[in-house]
This record gives C-alpha cells, structure tokens and sequence, in this order.
C-alpha cells in the first residue's frame, strides 16, 4: 500500500501525499476515469508520467470521498472538478504525488525534490529582501520553501501572467524557530497586495508548501 497521509492547514482545507509505489495499472484500479480523460491518459508515452497523472487522481479520490474526483481544466489549464463541490490543486515530484482540496476557497499546492541546483535559478525568483532571510543552515531548503510557495500561489490564482519575483512576495520569517511551519506572502494582483498563508513541511529529500 501507498503511504498516505493527510495534512489540515485549516478547517475546510485538506492536504494529501501518496507515496508512489504502484504500477500505473495497478493505480489506475482505483480511479474512475472519463473517456476524456483515458484518451489523455493514452498520449503519455513516459511510464512516470502516466504514474503521477494517476496518483494525484488517486489520492483526490481517496481525499474527497464519497465525493466525485473527476477532473477538467480550463482555459489557463488549471484543473477543477467537474461537481463544482471543492477547489483543488494537484502536484508531484520523484516518488510523490501530492493533491489538496478546499470547501472554502482557491487553494494551491506544490512539492518538488531538494537539490543543489536551486541556486543557479534563486535570482530568478526570489527578491534580494528574501534572499537576506534565508540562513546557511537551512539555506536549500529555505530557497525551495521560496520556490513551492510561489509556485503553489500561482496555482491558486490559476492565471498565466504572473511573475514569480515581483508579484509574489514571501514575508521574512524564523525559519529555525517556527513551530506552527506557517508563514505569510503576498500577491500582487493588478498592481494591489493580497495576503495569503503558506503551510510548509520538509519531509525526507522533499519540500511540500500549501497556498491558501
């Protein structure tokens, strides 16, 4: 079996991680999907792929039920279910597939595998006033809280024209000593600031962050 596990920012938003473990017939078992959805299933080529298509499905199936899980996407390809009963955002990365969902309001969500090559690409996303926060010991996994923050942000708001380094902006914070694993960002959207909350979670060699 998968490991699954459910994480609660919030009342009304819930976060999941399924270890994939399974073949993708074997995830496909435990999924209803559309015709739509099959004929997209069939254009992967990569067997990996196919794998984390079908185990975000999964673990929103398993998230959501006894709701339906079937997924659309729409013009900006952000997916949503087709019930209408929650906003969702889906993720994976390596051996993870990673899903969310809330009763309440956009949410988003984001998980990417640590490594070194992060720091090639800070500069590209982060301002100087966050990259002073950052300390040497944490120092990877801090640029990649900043990476899936801003990622999952820009999921939640689903729309193509935002940039990472000047309309998304992560609030100074004690990363050493932050029990609650919670921080502050805002968005700039049509040149106005809106305050969102971030959840993070270092697990193993990965960073989980939930924008909501």
């Amino acid at each position: 079996m998968p490991f699954f596990r459910e994480i609660n920012p919030l009342p009304g938003i819930c976060a999941g991680i399924w270890h994939i473990t399974e073949t993708a017939e074997e995830l496909q078992s435990l999924v209803h999907l559309t015709g739509a959805e099959l004929t997209h299933l069939r254009s992967f080529r990569n067997d990996t792929r196919k794998k984390h298509w079908l185990a975000c499905r999964a673990l929103l199936w398993q998230l959501l039920a006894p709701y339906p899980a079937t997924i659309s996407y729409d013009e900006h390809n952000k997916p949503f279910l087709l019930s209408g009963s929650h906003h969702i955002s889906l993720s994976h990365a390596g051996e993870y597939a990673a899903a969310v969902y809330s009763k309440i309001s956009p949410v988003g969500i984001d998980i990417e595998q640590l490594k070194d090559r992060v720091e090639r690409v800070k500069d590209r996303f982060m301002q100087a006033s966050e990259l002073e926060s950052i300390v040497p010991e944490k120092r990877i996994e801090q640029l990649y809280l900043h990476w899936c923050g801003k990622e999952a942000l820009y999921k939640l708001y689903g729309k193509p024209e935002l940039d990472f380094r000047n309309d998304i902006y992560i609030h100074p914070f004690d990363y050493l000593c932050n029990t609650n694993k919670t921080c502050q960002a805002t968005l700039i959207l049509n040149g106005l600031p809106e305050e969102f909350r971030l959840f993070y979670e270092k697990m193993e060699s990965y960073m989980l962050v939930v924008a909501y």
